[in-house]
Protein backbone atom coordinates (compact mmCIF):
# COMPACT_ATOMS: atom_id res chain seq x y z
CA UNK A 1 0.00 0.00 0.00
CA UNK A 2 1.22 3.51 -0.82
CA UNK A 3 2.27 5.82 1.97
CA UNK A 4 0.70 9.26 2.19
CA UNK A 5 1.95 11.79 4.73
CA UNK A 6 -0.24 14.72 5.73
CA UNK A 7 1.60 17.76 7.06
CA UNK A 8 -0.81 19.51 9.39
CA UNK A 9 -3.28 17.75 11.72
CA UNK A 10 -5.95 20.42 11.96
CA UNK A 11 -9.47 20.04 10.62
CA UNK A 12 -8.45 19.54 6.99
CA UNK A 13 -5.50 17.28 7.75
CA UNK A 14 -7.38 15.03 10.18
CA UNK A 15 -10.49 14.74 8.01
CA UNK A 16 -8.36 14.02 4.95
CA UNK A 17 -6.79 11.17 6.92
CA UNK A 18 -10.28 9.89 7.80
CA UNK A 19 -11.53 9.94 4.21
CA UNK A 20 -8.33 8.29 2.95
CA UNK A 21 -8.69 5.61 5.60
CA UNK A 22 -12.24 4.96 4.45
CA UNK A 23 -11.32 4.68 0.76
CA UNK A 24 -8.40 2.42 1.73
CA UNK A 25 -6.12 3.87 -0.94
CA UNK A 26 -3.01 4.46 1.22
CA UNK A 27 -1.55 4.19 4.70
CA UNK A 28 -1.54 7.56 6.47
CA UNK A 29 1.05 9.38 8.56
CA UNK A 30 -0.21 12.54 10.26
CA UNK A 31 2.52 15.05 11.11
CA UNK A 32 2.22 18.20 13.19
CA UNK A 33 4.49 20.42 15.29
CA UNK A 34 1.91 20.52 18.09
CA UNK A 35 3.03 17.93 20.61
CA UNK A 36 0.64 14.99 20.96
CA UNK A 37 -1.90 16.27 18.45
CA UNK A 38 -1.11 13.98 15.48
CA UNK A 39 -0.72 10.95 17.75
CA UNK A 40 -4.04 11.68 19.42
CA UNK A 41 -5.85 12.21 16.13
CA UNK A 42 -4.32 9.04 14.66
CA UNK A 43 -5.40 6.97 17.67
CA UNK A 44 -8.93 8.37 17.53
CA UNK A 45 -9.19 7.65 13.80
CA UNK A 46 -7.84 4.12 14.24
CA UNK A 47 -10.36 3.38 16.98
CA UNK A 48 -13.19 4.34 14.63
CA UNK A 49 -12.06 1.64 12.19
CA UNK A 50 -13.99 -1.32 13.59
CA UNK A 51 -17.29 0.54 13.26
CA UNK A 52 -16.49 2.26 9.95
CA UNK A 53 -15.06 -1.03 8.58
CA UNK A 54 -11.58 0.10 7.65
CA UNK A 55 -8.25 -1.23 8.88
CA UNK A 56 -6.03 1.35 7.20
CA UNK A 57 -2.79 2.03 9.04
CA UNK A 58 -2.87 5.54 10.55
CA UNK A 59 0.13 6.88 12.44
CA UNK A 60 0.74 10.14 14.21
CA UNK A 61 4.18 11.74 14.35
CA UNK A 62 5.59 14.86 15.91
CA UNK A 63 8.69 14.82 13.72
CA UNK A 64 8.82 15.82 10.07
CA UNK A 65 11.37 13.04 9.61
CA UNK A 66 8.47 10.58 9.53
CA UNK A 67 7.41 11.71 6.06
CA UNK A 68 10.55 10.08 4.66
CA UNK A 69 9.99 8.05 1.47
CA UNK A 70 6.29 8.90 1.18
CA UNK A 71 4.81 8.40 -2.28
CA UNK A 72 2.34 11.23 -1.65
CA UNK A 73 2.58 14.27 0.62
CA UNK A 74 -0.42 16.45 1.43
CA UNK A 75 0.34 19.99 2.58
CA UNK A 76 -2.47 20.93 4.96
CA UNK A 77 -0.49 23.24 7.24
CA UNK A 78 -0.99 26.98 7.47
CA UNK A 79 -3.58 29.31 8.84
CA UNK A 80 -6.93 30.23 7.31
CA UNK A 81 -8.00 33.75 6.43
CA UNK A 82 -9.84 35.80 8.99
CA UNK A 83 -12.85 37.98 8.16
CA UNK A 84 -11.94 41.26 6.42
CA UNK A 85 -8.40 40.04 5.76
CA UNK A 86 -6.94 40.24 2.26
CA UNK A 87 -5.66 37.18 0.46
CA UNK A 88 -2.24 38.83 0.29
CA UNK A 89 -2.11 38.93 4.10
CA UNK A 90 -2.80 35.20 4.17
CA UNK A 91 -0.32 34.48 1.40
CA UNK A 92 2.55 36.20 3.17
CA UNK A 93 2.08 34.17 6.34
CA UNK A 94 1.54 30.81 4.65
CA UNK A 95 4.34 31.39 2.14
CA UNK A 96 6.85 31.66 4.98
CA UNK A 97 5.73 28.28 6.32
CA UNK A 98 5.71 26.75 2.84
CA UNK A 99 9.41 27.53 2.48
CA UNK A 100 10.33 25.35 5.46
CA UNK A 101 7.93 22.58 4.47
CA UNK A 102 9.37 22.37 0.98
CA UNK A 103 12.92 22.18 2.32
CA UNK A 104 11.91 19.13 4.35
CA UNK A 105 10.03 17.50 1.47
CA UNK A 106 13.02 17.89 -0.87
CA UNK A 107 15.30 16.33 1.71
CA UNK A 108 13.10 13.46 2.87
CA UNK A 109 10.86 12.43 0.00
CA UNK A 110 12.12 13.86 -3.31
CA UNK A 111 10.08 11.52 -5.50
CA UNK A 112 6.66 12.17 -3.95
CA UNK A 113 3.58 13.62 -5.59
CA UNK A 114 2.62 16.77 -3.66
CA UNK A 115 -1.00 17.76 -3.04
CA UNK A 116 -1.56 21.26 -1.68
CA UNK A 117 -4.66 22.47 0.15
CA UNK A 118 -3.04 25.48 1.87
CA UNK A 119 -4.68 28.77 0.90
CA UNK A 120 -4.62 30.66 -1.36
CA UNK A 121 -4.45 27.39 -3.30
CA UNK A 122 -3.24 28.52 -6.73
CA UNK A 123 -0.54 30.87 -5.46
CA UNK A 124 0.66 28.40 -2.83
CA UNK A 125 0.76 25.55 -5.35
CA UNK A 126 2.86 27.63 -7.73
CA UNK A 127 5.13 28.65 -4.86
CA UNK A 128 5.56 25.05 -3.76
CA UNK A 129 6.55 23.96 -7.25
CA UNK A 130 9.04 26.80 -7.51
CA UNK A 131 10.58 25.98 -4.14
CA UNK A 132 10.69 22.25 -4.69
CA UNK A 133 11.94 22.32 -8.26
CA UNK A 134 9.98 19.10 -8.86
CA UNK A 135 8.45 18.17 -12.20
CA UNK A 136 5.44 20.50 -12.34
CA UNK A 137 3.12 17.55 -12.92
CA UNK A 138 3.88 16.27 -9.41
CA UNK A 139 2.74 19.41 -7.53
CA UNK A 140 -1.04 19.74 -7.49
CA UNK A 141 -3.66 21.94 -5.83
CA UNK A 142 -7.27 20.94 -5.19
CA UNK A 143 -9.10 24.19 -6.06
CA UNK A 144 -11.09 23.17 -9.12
CA UNK A 145 -11.93 19.74 -7.73
CA UNK A 146 -13.33 21.29 -4.55
CA UNK A 147 -15.48 23.78 -6.45
CA UNK A 148 -16.71 21.08 -8.81
CA UNK A 149 -17.97 18.87 -5.99
CA UNK A 150 -19.83 21.86 -4.55
CA UNK A 151 -21.40 22.50 -7.93
CA UNK A 152 -22.52 18.89 -8.25
CA UNK A 153 -24.15 18.94 -4.81
CA UNK A 154 -26.02 22.19 -5.38
CA UNK A 155 -27.41 21.04 -8.73
CA UNK A 156 -28.47 17.67 -7.30
CA UNK A 157 -30.10 19.40 -4.34
CA UNK A 158 -32.03 21.76 -6.60
CA UNK A 159 -33.36 18.85 -8.66
CA UNK A 160 -33.87 16.38 -5.83
CA UNK A 161 -31.65 13.73 -7.43
CA UNK A 162 -28.56 11.85 -6.34
CA UNK A 163 -25.35 13.85 -6.61
CA UNK A 164 -23.82 10.76 -8.23
CA UNK A 165 -25.94 11.51 -11.29
CA UNK A 166 -24.50 15.03 -11.66
CA UNK A 167 -21.31 16.04 -13.44
CA UNK A 168 -19.77 19.48 -13.64
CA UNK A 169 -16.38 21.05 -14.23
CA UNK A 170 -14.94 24.21 -12.66
CA UNK A 171 -11.70 25.63 -14.06
CA UNK A 172 -9.49 28.66 -13.62
CA UNK A 173 -8.38 30.30 -10.35
CA UNK A 174 -9.87 29.21 -7.03
CA UNK A 175 -11.43 32.61 -6.55
CA UNK A 176 -14.88 34.11 -7.05
CA UNK A 177 -13.93 34.60 -10.71
CA UNK A 178 -13.63 30.82 -11.20
CA UNK A 179 -15.14 29.58 -14.47
CA UNK A 180 -18.02 27.09 -14.50
CA UNK A 181 -18.20 25.22 -17.81
CA UNK A 182 -21.97 25.10 -18.18
CA UNK A 183 -21.98 22.46 -20.90
CA UNK A 184 -20.35 20.02 -18.47
CA UNK A 185 -23.12 20.49 -15.89
CA UNK A 186 -25.30 17.48 -16.66
CA UNK A 187 -27.66 15.13 -14.89
CA UNK A 188 -27.33 11.58 -16.18
CA UNK A 189 -26.08 13.11 -19.42
CA UNK A 190 -28.91 15.66 -19.70
CA UNK A 191 -27.71 19.29 -19.78
CA UNK A 192 -28.72 21.06 -16.57
CA UNK A 193 -29.85 24.00 -18.73
CA UNK A 194 -32.72 21.78 -19.90
CA UNK A 195 -33.77 20.88 -16.37
CA UNK A 196 -33.35 24.16 -14.49
CA UNK A 197 -34.46 27.69 -15.35
CA UNK A 198 -31.53 29.89 -16.34
CA UNK A 199 -32.04 32.11 -13.30
CA UNK A 200 -31.87 29.14 -10.93
CA UNK A 201 -28.71 27.74 -12.52
CA UNK A 202 -27.15 31.22 -12.42
CA UNK A 203 -27.97 31.40 -8.70
CA UNK A 204 -26.33 28.01 -8.12
CA UNK A 205 -23.20 29.16 -9.93
CA UNK A 206 -23.06 32.25 -7.73
CA UNK A 207 -23.37 30.03 -4.64
CA UNK A 208 -20.43 27.94 -5.87
CA UNK A 209 -18.32 31.07 -6.24
CA UNK A 210 -19.17 32.16 -2.69
CA UNK A 211 -19.38 28.75 -1.02
CA UNK A 212 -16.35 29.12 1.25
CA UNK A 213 -17.40 32.51 2.56
CA UNK A 214 -20.95 31.28 3.12
CA UNK A 215 -19.69 28.43 5.30
CA UNK A 216 -17.43 30.80 7.23
CA UNK A 217 -20.32 33.13 8.02
CA UNK A 218 -22.72 30.34 8.94
CA UNK A 219 -20.21 28.44 11.07
CA UNK A 220 -18.95 31.63 12.72
CA UNK A 221 -15.20 31.72 12.11
CA UNK A 222 -14.86 28.05 11.14
CA UNK A 223 -13.83 27.61 7.52
CA UNK A 224 -14.86 24.67 5.39
CA UNK A 225 -12.99 21.43 5.92
CA UNK A 226 -15.19 18.42 5.11
CA UNK A 227 -15.49 19.16 1.39
CA UNK A 228 -11.83 20.22 1.03
CA UNK A 229 -10.79 17.01 2.81
CA UNK A 230 -12.99 14.93 0.52
CA UNK A 231 -11.33 16.57 -2.48
CA UNK A 232 -7.89 15.77 -1.07
CA UNK A 233 -8.86 12.14 -0.50
CA UNK A 234 -10.21 11.79 -4.04
CA UNK A 235 -6.96 13.15 -5.47
CA UNK A 236 -4.87 10.90 -3.21
CA UNK A 237 -6.86 7.89 -4.38
CA UNK A 238 -6.37 8.81 -8.04
CA UNK A 239 -2.60 9.00 -7.52
CA UNK A 240 -2.24 6.00 -5.20
CA UNK A 241 -4.33 3.70 -7.39
CA UNK A 242 -3.29 5.18 -10.74
CA UNK A 243 -6.97 5.51 -11.64
CA UNK A 244 -6.39 8.01 -14.47
CA UNK A 245 -9.52 9.92 -13.51
CA UNK A 246 -10.17 13.25 -15.20
CA UNK A 247 -10.15 15.83 -12.42
CA UNK A 248 -9.79 19.62 -12.42
CA UNK A 249 -6.56 20.35 -10.53
CA UNK A 250 -4.37 23.38 -10.13
CA UNK A 251 -0.79 23.02 -11.31
CA UNK A 252 1.84 25.05 -13.12
CA UNK A 253 0.92 25.44 -16.77
CA UNK A 254 3.55 25.67 -19.47
CA UNK A 255 1.71 26.25 -22.71
CA UNK A 256 -1.54 24.46 -21.90
CA UNK A 257 -4.57 26.64 -22.53
CA UNK A 258 -2.15 29.26 -23.84
CA UNK A 259 -0.79 29.96 -20.35
CA UNK A 260 2.65 29.71 -18.77
CA UNK A 261 4.20 30.19 -15.34
CA UNK A 262 0.90 30.30 -13.49
CA UNK A 263 -1.12 27.68 -11.59
CA UNK A 264 -4.85 27.43 -12.17
CA UNK A 265 -7.22 24.49 -12.33
CA UNK A 266 -7.71 22.69 -15.64
CA UNK A 267 -9.05 19.19 -16.40
CA UNK A 268 -6.25 16.62 -16.20
CA UNK A 269 -5.79 12.87 -16.28
CA UNK A 270 -4.45 11.92 -12.83
CA UNK A 271 -2.29 8.85 -12.27
CA UNK A 272 0.60 7.60 -10.18
CA UNK A 273 2.91 10.41 -11.30
CA UNK A 274 0.40 13.19 -10.75
CA UNK A 275 -0.80 14.88 -13.94
CA UNK A 276 -0.37 12.43 -16.82
CA UNK A 277 -1.74 14.88 -19.37
CA UNK A 278 -4.01 17.88 -19.59
CA UNK A 279 -7.38 17.42 -21.24
CA UNK A 280 -8.19 20.24 -23.67
CA UNK A 281 -11.75 21.49 -23.27
CA UNK A 282 -13.21 23.82 -25.85
CA UNK A 283 -14.82 26.82 -24.18
CA UNK A 284 -17.39 29.01 -25.83
CA UNK A 285 -16.50 32.65 -26.48
CA UNK A 286 -18.02 33.85 -23.21
CA UNK A 287 -16.23 31.22 -21.12
CA UNK A 288 -12.92 31.89 -22.85
CA UNK A 289 -13.23 35.60 -22.13
CA UNK A 290 -14.16 34.85 -18.53
CA UNK A 291 -11.23 32.45 -18.19
CA UNK A 292 -8.68 34.93 -19.54
CA UNK A 293 -10.04 37.70 -17.34
CA UNK A 294 -9.84 35.46 -14.26
CA UNK A 295 -6.23 34.49 -15.03
CA UNK A 296 -5.33 38.16 -15.55
CA UNK A 297 -6.84 38.96 -12.15
CA UNK A 298 -4.76 36.23 -10.52
CA UNK A 299 -1.60 37.48 -12.23
CA UNK A 300 -2.35 40.98 -10.98
CA UNK A 301 -2.67 39.63 -7.45
CA UNK A 302 0.61 37.74 -7.77
CA UNK A 303 2.33 40.84 -9.10
CA UNK A 304 0.80 42.99 -6.38
CA UNK A 305 -0.83 45.21 -8.97
CA UNK A 306 -4.45 45.14 -7.88
CA UNK A 307 -7.03 43.82 -5.49
CA UNK A 308 -9.80 41.60 -6.79
CA UNK A 309 -12.67 43.24 -8.67
CA UNK A 310 -14.85 41.34 -6.23
CA UNK A 311 -13.61 43.50 -3.40
CA UNK A 312 -11.13 43.31 -0.58
CA UNK A 313 -10.45 39.75 0.52
CA UNK A 314 -11.52 38.34 -2.85
CA UNK A 315 -9.76 35.01 -2.32
CA UNK A 316 -12.51 32.64 -1.11
CA UNK A 317 -12.10 30.47 1.93
CA UNK A 318 -11.73 26.79 1.17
Amino acid sequence: MKKVSIIGSGNVGANSAFFIAENRSASVTLVDVREGLPEGKALDLSEAGPIRRYDTTIRGAGSIEDIRDSEIVVIAAGRVRNPNETRDDLYRDNAALMGKICEDIKRLTPNAVIINIAEPVDRMTLLAQNLLGFDRRRVLGVGGLLSSTRLRFLVSNALGVSSREVTGMVVGPHRPCMVILRNTVRVSGIPADELLPKEELDAIIDKVRRAGDTILHLAEKSTAFYAPSAAVAALVEAVARDTRRILPVSFRLQGEYGLSDIAVSVPACIGSGGVDHVVPVKMNASEEEEFQKAVAELRASINGEAESDYGKGGEPHA
